[in-house]
C-alpha cells in the first residue's frame, strides 16, 4: 500500500461539500473466536453502527453528502420510497428531525420482523407523513418519479431522496469510508483484507467501496451479496454506478483515479424475496449476537451468511465484514400504530392489535 496515498485522496475528497457528520473513524473489531470457528486467520468487522449521528450506519455516511447539495439542502420537505422497514427512510426521519425538515415516506409492504417494526415505528414517530402501498410495483406505478434518478422533485413539490441514498454524491460518502479503512490498515489496526463483505441493495455501498479501496491503495476485493432480486442487482447496474461516481470525482478534481477494486456479485441468499429473512440470515444474526454485535436479517444477516458459507467452502485470507446497519435500539413510541395509515395498521395486526379496525 503506497504510504499516505489514502491521506492525499482524503484531502481531495474533503473538498466536496458535506454536512460534516462523519468525525472519528468507526472502529474495526476483531472476532477471533468466530474466525477460529470458521477457519479464518482474521475476521474483522467495521462497526459503522457505532457512528454518529442518525443512530449510525452507512446511510449516515451517504446522507452526509446527499443532503448537503441542492435541492435537498434547501427543500423544506423530502420525499423517499422504501419498504415499511426501510433503513434509508428511518435515517431520513432522524436527519429531518435534526435539520428541521419533513419527510414524505412512501412505503411498500415487506414481511415484518423486529428490525422492520423498529424502523417503521421510528419513521412514524418522526416529522413524517406516511403513504402505504401494498407492493413495490404498485408504489412504482403510482409514484414513478421516486424511482427515476433524473427527477429532482415529486408531484407534491418535495425534493426526492434517491433510493437507498445512492447517487454519485451519496457514493462519495462511501469512498470516504473506504479511505478511512485504508488509513486504519496503514496504522496497523488490522491486516489488509483480502475480501470486504457488504450487502447489495441499491448498489451504492459496493460501488463506492470498490472505488475508495483502490483510490486508497488497497488490493481488497468487494464481495457484494445481493439482497434484492437479480433484475435489480446486476453487473450492468454496478458498472453504471461506478461510471457515475468516477465522473463526479473527476469533475471535483480527484485524480488520478485508478480502476475500481474488483466486485464479486453474489446471488443465492435472497430467499423468498426482498425484505424476507432466511434461515441462514437468522443463523448469522445469532452467531454475531454471541459476539455482542447486532445484525438485522434482511441485509447484513444475508451478507454475513454468505461470508460464513464461503469460509466453510474455501480457504480465505483476512476478511472484513462491514456493518452497514444502524445500531440498536431505536426509540419506539407505544402509540406508533395510531400514526400509521389504516390499511398498513390492519396488515400489522399482530403488532397493532387491530387498533385501526
Amino acid at each position: 500500500m503506497p504510504p499516505l496515498r489514502d491521506a492525499a485522496a482524503l484531502r481531495m475528497i474533503d473538498r466536496i461539500p458535506r454536512l460534516g457528520w462523519v468525525g472519528a473513524p468507526s472502529p474495526v473489531a476483531a472476532l477471533p473466536r468466530l474466525a477460529s470457528a470458521l477457519g479464518l486467520d482474521f475476521l474483522g468487522i467495521k462497526r459503522d453502527d457505532l457512528c454518529e449521528p442518525l443512530h449510525g450506519g452507512m446511510k449516515m455516511r451517504k446522507l452526509d453528502y446527499v443532503l448537503a447539495a441542492p435541492p435537498l439542502s434547501t427543500a423544506a420537505a423530502w420525499s423517499a420510497a422504501g419498504g415499511i422497514g426501510s433503513g434509508n427512510v428511518a435515517a431520513l426521519a432522524a436527519a429531518a428531525a435534526r435539520l428541521g425538515r419533513r419527510v414524505h415516506a412512501h412505503l411498500f409492504w415487506t414481511d415484518p420482523s423486529r428490525s422492520v417494526i423498529d424502523n417503521l415505528a421510528f419513521i412514524a414517530s418522526g416529522p413524517t407523513s406516511i403513504r402505504f402501498y401494498p407492493s413495490r410495483l404498485e408504489l412504482a406505478l403510482a409514484r414513478p418519479s421516486l424511482f427515476l434518478p433524473l427527477r429532482a422533485r415529486d408531484g407534491d413539490g418535495a425534493a426526492i431522496v434517491p433510493l437507498g441514498a445512492t447517487s454519485a454524491l451519496g457514493m462519495v460518502g462511501v469512498v470516504r469510508a473506504a479511505l478511512e479503512l485504508c488509513a486504519q490498515v496503514r496504522a496497523g489496526e488490522l491486516p489488509e483484507p483480502e475480501r470486504v463483505y457488504v450487502p447489495l441493495g441499491s448498489g451504492g455501498t459496493a460501488a463506492g467501496l470498490a472505488a475508495g479501496l483502490a483510490l486508497g491503495g488497497l488490493r481488497s476485493r468487494v464481495v457484494a451479496v445481493a439482497v434484492v432480486e437479480r433484475l435489480l442487482a446486476s453487473r450492468f447496474r454496478l458498472r453504471a454506478l461506478t461510471a457515475e461516481l468516477r465522473a463526479l470525482l473527476a469533475r471535483k478534481g480527484v485524480a488520478p483515479l485508478p480502476p475500481a477494486a474488483p466486485i464479486d456479485l453474489v446471488h443465492g441468499y435472497l430467499g423468498r424475496g426482498y425484505g424476507s429473512p432466511t434461515p441462514a440470515s437468522l443463523a448469522a444474526c445469532e452467531a454475531l449476537a454471541a459476539e455482542g454485535i447486532s445484525l438485522e436479517p434482511v441485509y447484513t444477516g444475508k451478507a454475513m451468511a454468505a461470508l460464513m458459507a464461503d469460509a466453510r467452502d474455501r480457504r480465505l485470507g483476512p476478511v472484513l465484514f462491514w456493518q452497514t446497519a444502524r445500531r440498536e435500539p431505536l426509540p419506539r413510541p407505544s402509540d406508533f400504530c395510531e400514526r400509521l395509515p389504516p390499511a398498513l395498521s390492519r396488515r400489522l395486526d399482530t403488532y397493532c392489535g387491530g387498533s385501526s379496525r
